[in-house]
């Protein structure tokens, strides 16, 4: 039982890691905040009138390879724009930054939100990755 512990802190500590650094480099790429999991009251106060961020959601685990009992868990990217001047060219430089064999790009769900009594809109895009997991399992 020992050695299962030891190799899922292994991996704790490096699903922790790699989620602070899609977060960084989301942030540093394009220059504007990423939060986790959603945005606390403060957070909100921080943004002001400011609709350019990131949210970056971990989810359910699934089984992504039956044969091989992979393991994989749903992570979700959402990119809040107003005024962006060319969105397809900001979800190429997304996919870019963040697709790799452990972090797979699964695809965009893109909406266009309309504030409430005024004529502003918002880009929200919805970026779904698979990140597979090395588990005890």
């Amino acid at each position: 039982m020992i050695f299962l512990e030891t190799l899922n802190e292994k991996e704790k500590k490096r699903l922790s890691k790699q989620t602070i650094d899609k977060m960084k480099l989301l942030e540093e790429y394009f220059s504007i905040p990423t939060f986790q999991d959603f945005l606390s009251e403060d957070e909100k106060k921080e943004l002001k009138d400011d609709y350019n961020y990131f949210i970056f959601e971990e989810d359910e685990i699934t089984i992504v390879e039956k044969d091989t009992y992979t393991l994989g868990q749903n992570v979700y990217v959402t990119f809040y724009s107003e005024n962006r001047s060319y969105l397809t060219g900001d979800q190429i430089d997304i996919i870019t930054l963040l697709h790799n064999n452990l972090f797979r790009f699964n695809g965009t769900d893109v909406n266009h939100l309309k504030l409430d009594n005024q004529d502003r809109y918002i880009d929200q895009i919805v970026f779904s990755f698979v990140r597979i997991l090395r588990s005890g399992c």
